[in-house]
């Protein structure tokens, strides 16, 4: 017979940092809403979508033999537990931080919370 109620003791590891370094922290925002913890434990922030635009992860093939896809272009949430800086979609920012205590997964999806953020100013255009 197996426990019942195990999961107060089961924790999912995220390696933020692998991911990070694969996808050098770098993002385009699609989307920012306010964050509000609903039980008031957690600062307000904000939950922002996210866009990859590199992955330099090798994810090996699938038992067929075919190259697994990489994560470019793909959409993932974040909570960031901060609003230190104006932040809307179009820009690009870079996560600091990472919030392993209140992250965790559900099946294949990730919930990420991160303690702060940063904006990356836009290059300056050659108009001069």
């Amino acid at each position: 017979m197996s426990l019942v109620n195990t999961f107060k003791f089961v924790r999912t590891v995220i390696d933020w940092e692998s991911l990070a370094k694969a996808t050098h922290n770098m993002y385009r925002v699609v989307s920012v809403r306010p964050y509000t913890d609903k039980k008031g434990m957690l600062p307000e922030g904000y939950t922002l979508t996210l866009m990859v635009l590199k992955d330099d992860f090798d994810y090996g093939v699938t038992k067929d033999g075919v190259q697994r896809e990489n994560n470019v272009f793909q959409n993932f949430d974040v909570t960031v537990l901060s609003r230190n800086a104006p932040v809307r979609k179009g820009d690009m920012v870079r996560l600091k931080d990472f919030d392993a205590e209140h992250s965790f997964a559900v099946g294949f999806d990730l919930i990420l919370r991160f303690r702060d953020y940063e904006v990356v100013p836009a290059q300056a255009k050659g108009n001069a």
